[in-house]
């Protein structure tokens, strides 16, 4: 038996391996020392422009933010000098508003911008503005952009329309107290929004108020003969004690009228007349107030809101449709000249009708066209049909009364539910902004 034995040709060859696996692993590690440097390099190249990319997305997307902010701010300082211009001011001080207001909400709400102060033009009509503004940038400034900037302008138009308005006011019993004196606040401030002090000569009557109010019923004042076709003065005849007796009464008191005109505008007359209150319901609107017609006289309708007084009932759906009466130009005809409400299809007007309650809609004459809510829908939907705008004020309303304004609405913008007096202050001030003849042009 024979052992093989190596050579020393073989033996050798294990040293000489050995060897060049030595020397390829030396290269093999400097291959990766370079390439690892390499790499650094490449991912350096790379990091910084997406840190760029990044860093320049975020102050574009800061300078989106502050440059909605600052049109905002140009467009509110805008109106308020246009506001002061109507009452009378010349340019250097309507320049001085639109400036003073600027300024303010800016340095009050933005940080790393700079705005120049606005430039003012003004005309008959038109009140224009425009700065330059610009923002220190963040991230961008790795890259040497240190600032972006833009310009921004505004304008309003006003005087060359014309805008009836009606406010209705519920005056139910739930309203005594806290609730009516908060209301009288805020018609008030609604009322010297919306009638300037000194109105450009002209258009004295380019903005004019009607007013309502109503409770258990509606007081229609003189208009009862009319709207009714019966006279104010009634007699109800009643057995007692063996024998017919005769009860003579005066009621102005009028609901709401059945037929299929019973939520149009339709002027009254046979077969279309409103529903009078009998003997038992004459003095369902006592605490209400008669309408007053369409008017630009402030202290007539200041002395309409003092007089304001809470009792009874809350049928809000006669609210709602003599608020429509009062701007209708249908009613033409029963209103005082001077109160006639616009025509429709008269250019560059508009007309609005603004609804407030406190409380659920619970009271109805006897027409049977269904409950208060339901009128009150109906009417409001022939309104908004005619193309008038309607606001609407739930003031701590319960649920029932908040969604019948609600529907009334024309949009979620128009829609309030203020809580306290504060808040339902705002809600007028925002409703006679929004409603007032001014509005942005550009």
């Amino acid at each position: 038996m024979s052992i093989p034995v190596a050579s020393s040709k073989d033996a050798a060859r294990p040293f000489r391996l050995g060897t060049f696996g030595l020397r390829e692993c030396m290269r093999l590690k400097s291959f990766r020392r370079r390439a690892s440097g390499q790499v650094a390099i490449l991912f350096a190249l790379t990091v910084l422009p997406i840190a760029f990319i990044a860093g320049f997305a975020i102050d574009f997307q800061l300078l989106t933010k502050k440059k909605a902010k600052a049109q905002y701010s140009l467009d509110s300082a805008v109106i308020a000098g246009t506001r002061a211009y109507q009452d009378g001011a010349g340019l250097a001080e309507v320049t001085n508003v639109v400036r003073n207001y600027f300024n303010a909400v800016i340095e009050n709400t933005e940080s790393h911008l700079v705005c120049t102060p606005p430039e003012v033009t003004i005309d008959d009509t038109d009140v224009e503005a425009t700065t330059n503004c610009v923002m220190t940038t963040t991230l961008s400034s790795i890259a040497g952009i240190e600032e972006m900037n833009f310009t921004i302008e505004t304008g309003t138009t006003f005087g060359v329309g014309k805008v009836d308005v009606a406010f209705v006011f519920d005056v139910s019993g739930s309203m005594s107290g806290s609730r009516i004196a908060d209301l009288k606040l805020a018609a008030y401030d609604a009322v010297d929004i919306l009638i300037p002090a000194e109105a450009q000569p002209g258009h004295e009557d380019d903005v004019r108020l009607a007013m309502v109010s109503y409770n258990g019923a509606f007081n229609a004042g003189t208009y009862f003969e009319t709207v009714t076709g019966q006279s104010p003065n009634q007699t109800y005849t009643y057995y007692s004690d063996g024998r017919w007796r005769n009860y003579n009464y005066t009621t102005t008191c009028v609901f709401e009228r059945g037929g299929s005109e019973a939520y149009t505008e339709a002027l009254p007359g046979p077969g279309q007349y409103l529903e009078a209150a009998d003997v038992f319901e004459r003095n369902d609107c006592a605490n209400a107030s008669p309408p007053l017609e369409l008017t630009s006289n402030a202290q007539a309708l200041n002395d309409y809101v003092e007089a304001l007084e809470a009792g009874g009932n809350t049928a809000g759906h006669l609210g709602v449709a003599w608020g429509w009466y009062m701007i209708s130009p249908q009613w033409t005809t029963i209103l005082p000249i001077d109160s006639a409400p616009l025509p429709y299809d008269e250019p560059d007007t508009a007309k609005a009708i603004v609804l407030m309650t406190d409380g659920a809609f619970n009271t109805t004459g006897d027409s049977g066209n269904g409950t208060s809510s339901v009128q009150a829908r109906n009417v409001c939907d022939n309104i908004k049909t005619a193309g008038i705008v309607i606001y609407s004020v739930a003031f701590q309303a319960p649920e029932a009364g908040e969604e019948v304004l609600q529907y009334c609405a024309s949009d979620a913008e128009s829609f309030f539910t203020p809580q306290n007096g504060q808040q339902l202050q705002d809600a007028y001030q925002a409703i006679a902004s929004s409603i007032s003849d001014l509005r942005i042009s550009h």
